[in-house]
């Protein structure tokens, strides 16, 4: 009895250890901060979204160690660890203008209420939280952000969750 025990325990230990290791990824990859937060993955219209990160990092090989939805991204050079809260890629959106509410999350990152889609600006300077604005996307996915104050954004992309 005490040896099906054991050999069963050593069976659970491994089915857990395989099914850990099999969601568990890890992806090299060439980071540059594009705000606070934001980093964008060179070559590619991915973001990384990270939490209470202050890596001033310009195309800095780093290693994104994911699993699920989270993770952690470890600069190379400088040997710095940051929690991982998002991965983005560049999403299309048909050219026209759109009614948008958006919530600033970082510099220059908004997110669109009820679309899992976020809008990466240049030089913004609203502090939206739930505001109405227009949005205009023109080829390429990019355009601008008008909120109801008059204050414009240029929209450098529009980007929706990856699952890793």
């Amino acid at each position: 009895m005490r040896r099906v025990n054991r050999v069963a325990c050593v069976m659970a230990a491994m089915l857990m250890a395989i099914s850990a290791s099999a969601f568990a990824e890890s992806y090299e990859m060439s980071l540059t901060r594009k705000g606070s937060n934001i980093y964008r993955v060179s070559g590619k219209q991915i973001i990384v979204q990270t939490r209470h990160c202050f890596v001033y990092a310009y195309s800095e090989d780093a290693i994104l160690n994911s699993s699920g939805y989270g993770g952690e991204v470890i600069f190379l050079d400088s040997k710095d660890k940051c929690d991982v809260k998002a991965v983005f890629g560049a999403s299309t959106q048909k050219p026209g203008k759109y009614a948008v509410t958006v919530t600033r999350e970082d510099d220059d990152w908004f997110e669109m209420f009820g679309s899992n889609s976020y809008i990466k600006t240049e030089g913004c300077l609203s502090l939206a939280l739930g505001e109405d604005a227009i949005l205009t996307v023109l080829a390429g996915n990019v355009g601008r952000l008008r909120f109801k104050d008059g204050n414009d954004c240029l929209v450098e992309a529009i980007y929706s969750k990856l699952r890793l």
